[in-house]
């Protein structure tokens, strides 16, 4: 956006940059974790060899690193895509 200031005619731009609720965002990411410490759980116990605790351990580890980082990776890219949509429909009105 931009605007003019009346006392040197200079243009300010101004960017609004969207970003979810810091809110949202717990609620999502305490899901993801539930849901991935329930899959990893469950992947160890099928998987269970000879020492199923370390088993367990490491399959609920993998399984919050890959979908912490996929929702973490989805909601930054979401950001910028609404933030870039919203710019480009503001330029579409001049």
């Amino acid at each position: 956006m931009k605007a003019k200031d009346l006392q040197n005619s200079s243009s300010i731009t101004i960017i609004l940059k969207m970003v979810f609720s810091k809110k949202f965002k717990f609620i999502i990411y305490f899901l993801v974790l539930s849901l991935s410490v329930y899959i990893g759980f469950i992947l160890g116990n099928t998987f269970c060899s000879t020492n199923c605790t370390s088993t367990i351990a490491l399959n609920i580890f993998i399984t919050n690193i890959v979908m912490v980082g996929g929702v973490f990776t989805l909601i930054r890219l979401s950001e910028k895509s609404i933030t870039e949509w919203n710019d480009d429909k503001y330029y579409e009105k001049d």
